[in-house]
């Protein structure tokens, strides 16, 4: 079944579409939550927030052909503005989120030495990059969002995206050589 079938069938009123819509999506949007958030609490709100909403308003919401970009728009607007708020009652004073940017397991547990110190020294060069860069970076080669989907979920412009992009990766490939 395609996005749009999926997709629609929601929006009509069946509960077995938002089943399939919540089980492929809601990992994913945990783990990109965790990547902008240490709190698993708020993420775990903003998701849960987000199916409420898609719920309450599914006889009004608008179509879509890809339903993961159309919940990570929703959800990182959402967890933004959740720890934006957040944030009027803390004393961080900074207006970027800490992206952070961790290999998985099993990326981890590579057996060849050599294998283990170029992850090293990758994990090294990410680190280096703005939260900004490491989030792109994140959307484009891990989720494989392309430059307009991120360029909307970054709420920035494709050109400035392609930028970022460009520049994250000029950084990291200075630092690895």
């Amino acid at each position: 079944m395609t996005d749009s079938e999926k997709w629609n069938l929601f929006r009509q009123g069946n509960d077995e579409a938002l089943s399939i819509i919540y089980s492929e999506n809601a990992r994913a949007l945990y783990q990109y939550g965790l990547k902008l958030t240490h709190d698993p609490v708020i993420v775990e709100d903003c998701i849960h927030d987000l199916f409420l909403d898609l719920i309450r308003n599914r006889k009004t919401i608008g179509s879509t052909d890809n339903i993961r970009f159309y919940l990570f728009l929703s959800f990182r607007r959402k967890l933004v503005k959740k720890i934006g708020y957040e944030k009027r009652y803390s004393d961080t004073g900074n207006d970027e989120l800490p992206f952070d940017i961790c290999f998985s397991a099993e990326q981890d547990l590579i057996s060849k030495e050599q294998e283990e110190m170029r992850i090293k020294a990758l994990k090294t060069a990410l680190e280096s990059l703005t939260p900004r860069q490491k989030e792109v970076i994140y959307l484009r080669y891990t989720k494989k969002l392309d430059y307009p989907e991120i360029s909307r979920v970054m709420d920035m412009g494709i050109e400035a995206t392609r930028n970022l992009v460009c520049r994250a990766i000029r950084s990291l490939k200075a630092i690895m050589n």
